[in-house]
């Protein structure tokens, strides 16, 4: 490789320069050496997500699990609750009376619950235009 000086004075210097370029190393096995890097990193990369994934699954997993077991023991509770009423009210008022009273109170709960559900639910955006 040569370099040339040119100083302000006009008096051009040429250096001569040899850069170590061992034969080994050639543009395309840089080029070789650069695909294996890359095709490595990504099957590291690929690990990485399949072993964090796992690990996402199983936690989530318990998550789930301990969620249905709340939602199947909490729907239980509600149902003795209920058969637990509906017999000490049918002694004071008939077991006619006591589940007509305990059937229309469920109804007018979720008679005001689903329409709190619709009201917000007609004020959520739907669209980034209509607000």
């Amino acid at each position: 490789m040569v370099i040339e000086d040119q100083s302000s004075s006009g008096d051009s210097e040429t250096v001569q320069t040899e850069l170590p370029v061992s034969e080994d190393e050639t543009i395309a096995s840089q080029v070789s050496n650069l695909i294996d890097d890359v095709r490595s990193l990504a099957q590291a990369e690929i690990e990485y997500y399949r072993v964090k994934l796992s690990v996402n699954m199983a936690a989530t997993k318990t998550v789930l699990l301990l969620f249905s077991v709340a939602i199947i023991v909490g729907v239980t509770g509600a149902v003795a609750l209920i058969l637990g009423m509906l017999l000490i009210l049918s002694h004071y008022w008939g077991p006619v009376a006591a589940t007509g009273l305990l059937t229309g109170s469920a109804l007018l709960v979720t008679t005001v619950l689903l329409n709190m559900a619709i009201k917000r639910a007609r004020k959520l955006p739907l669209d980034e235009n209509d607000q």
